[in-house]
């Protein structure tokens, strides 16, 4: 590993919108010589290249751009990985942005610790008008907040998300963990796939990712989920998959896997739910459903919506009331 305390990568396809916005956020004077910035570019069409590779000609030392074919964005991720040099991994899409007042601090915190992973809060942001949407927490219990945690002593509950993830880069590269390429959703993978290997988790009680909301096109635009439902549930089951063969780990790292997974299996009933009057739908939910607690019993458990277990107990049967009040609510 270099001398870098962290690497930031940013993977992009057709940023010129949004990228410059990303970049300026990680120039400050106070951390220049502590990251590394690399930009993946995933063959834009646009002036992407471009913008990045002004940034790398004036500050040489830290901007760096990685040409490749278009492969998704797990591709950049995958790219970033084996690029890496600085001791901590952080992924920061092209379209989002690091909060300039919180990131010097919390490069920082990342000299003075010592841990596997560093979880931070993150704000959900406007596209068009740059409100604050909604405040994300990395973990409810504000005690945590200031100190290290044992995910093997079971003392790491929440879910940590892709915008509140930094990581151990030796995690990643010892590991050989890497995402489905060409498909979406696969950030699900990213914070799923190096738990096994995690223990010490410290919680950093600062926004410091700003998460851009309500652009067209976004993966997560219901609308979007529904037309690549199939890549959804292919990621699922891979996650699946690779659950299955992870091997001998901690009892309280398998619990945590579960959890995760436990989400995307909640945000595919998301997609059925919402074409719940499409034909077809009612029996593929049920058998795919049924086909998960048989065969994946703790993480079929580990779903704790009411409103999926509520469609559990009546044998799916109330999934068109379900799918009247998510059209009137959306």
């Amino acid at each position: 590993m270099g001398d870098k305390v962290l690497s930031i990568v940013v993977p992009a396809y057709n940023m010129e919108k949004y990228l410059k916005r990303c970049l300026d956020s990680m120039m400050l004077d106070a951390i220049l010589d502590k990251i590394e910035v690399l930009v993946i570019n995933d063959g834009s069409t646009d002036k992407t290249s471009e913008i990045a590779g002004e940034y790398c000609k004036r500050y040489p030392e830290t901007f760096f751009l990685y040409e490749k074919d278009n492969g998704g964005h797990g591709s950049g991720i995958n790219y970033g990985i084996r690029y890496a040099t600085g001791r901590y991994f952080k992924v920061v899409d092209g379209d989002d942005w690091l909060n300039e007042e919180e990131l010097p601090d919390f490069v920082r915190q990342l000299e003075r610790v010592d841990v596997d992973v560093v979880a931070s809060d993150f704000l959900c942001i406007q596209d068009e008008t740059g409100k604050i949407l909604s405040k994300r927490y990395c973990t409810s219990n504000p005690s945590q907040y200031g100190t290290c945690c044992s995910m093997k002593k079971g003392e790491v509950k929440n879910v940590i998300k892709m915008h509140a993830l930094t990581i151990k880069t030796e995690i990643l590269k010892n590991n050989n963990i890497r995402v489905d390429e060409h498909s979406f959703y696969v950030d699900a993978q990213y914070i799923t796939y190096p738990m096994p290997y995690v223990d010490s988790v410290y919680f950093y009680q600062r926004f410091l990712y700003m998460y851009r909301l309500g652009r067209n096109g976004q993966s997560m635009d219901i609308r979007s989920m529904q037309k690549r439902r199939n890549q959804h549930m292919n990621v699922l089951n891979r996650m699946l998959e690779y659950y299955k063969n992870v091997g001998d780990i901690s009892p309280e790292n398998k619990k945590y896997m579960e959890r995760c997974i436990g989400q995307m299996v909640e945000s595919q009933f998301h997609i059925y739910i919402s074409m719940g009057l499409c034909k077809g739908i009612y029996t593929e939910l049920k058998q795919w459903d049924e086909r998960l607690k048989q065969e994946y019993p703790e993480i079929y458990s580990a779903v704790e919506k009411k409103s999926i277990s509520m469609l559990r107990k009546t044998g799916y049967r109330i999934l068109p009331v379900g799918a009247l009040v998510y059209k009137i609510i959306k």
